[in-house]
């Protein structure tokens, strides 16, 4: 239905169309993590509202608007990352964020690989430095730190989100093994990397020796 460069030309034009907006993208990737391990409940739910905007950005933005008209599939996933951005807000206002503390060195670190690396893996491709492929932005850059977000999200509604991380994974990881595009290749394989990463930072419940 098209062809790599077809593709890759999609970042170039939504940062083009976009800008200066992107600046919030920006802030947004910055501003979670410093979110997540503040004290306060009301600003770790913040953080994951923030994660919910994110993922409903990407999918309506990215997905349905520029990409879907070649591959109607991604319209399907375009609808798919706002329905997970609404239900990380019923995740926030209904209690199903963790309350303890997360071991904040490995998160960070992780995060940053994620919303400092991988939005260049286009560029790589494309040889382009306007097809950065930004957080909140790009949904495979936002899918691999929604990941990550595993890690504080309790209870059945990690089960509900945990599905179109893995699908979006397979469908992206299929579709650019047969535009060829290697180096994209790397954001499905991190994404699936990171919720098991997400699972083993999540807190344990404290258990009693008897």
């Amino acid at each position: 239905m098209f062809g790599p460069q077809v593709f890759l030309r999609l970042f170039v034009r939504i940062n083009q169309d976009l800008w200066p907006w992107q600046v919030l993208a920006v802030v947004a990737a910055i501003g979670i993590p410093v979110l997540l391990f503040r004290q306060k409940r009301f600003e770790r739910r913040l953080a994951v509202g923030l994660m919910a905007v994110a993922w409903a950005v990407s999918g309506y933005g990215f997905l349905v608007g520029y990409f879907g008209p070649i591959n109607w599939p991604a319209v399907w996933f375009g609808w798919a990352f706002v329905a997970q951005g609404v239900l990380l807000a019923a995740a926030m206002f209904s209690g199903g964020v963790r309350e303890a503390a997360l071991p904040s060195g490995r998160f960070v670190a992780l995060w940053l690989i994620v919303v400092c690396g991988l939005p260049w893996l286009a560029v790589a491709e494309s040889g382009q430095w306007q097809a950065l492929a930004l957080f909140g932005i790009a949904p495979g850059t936002t899918a691999a730190a929604g990941a990550l977000i595993v890690a504080v999200i309790t209870g059945p509604w990690r089960w509900l989100y945990l599905p179109l991380l893995v699908l979006w994974s397979l469908f992206s990881a299929a579709m650019f093994w047969v535009l060829q595009a290697w180096w994209l290749l790397v954001a499905p394989m991190a994404t699936l990397f990171l919720v098991g990463a997400g699972s083993w930072l999540s807190p344990r419940t404290a258990q009693s020796p008897d």
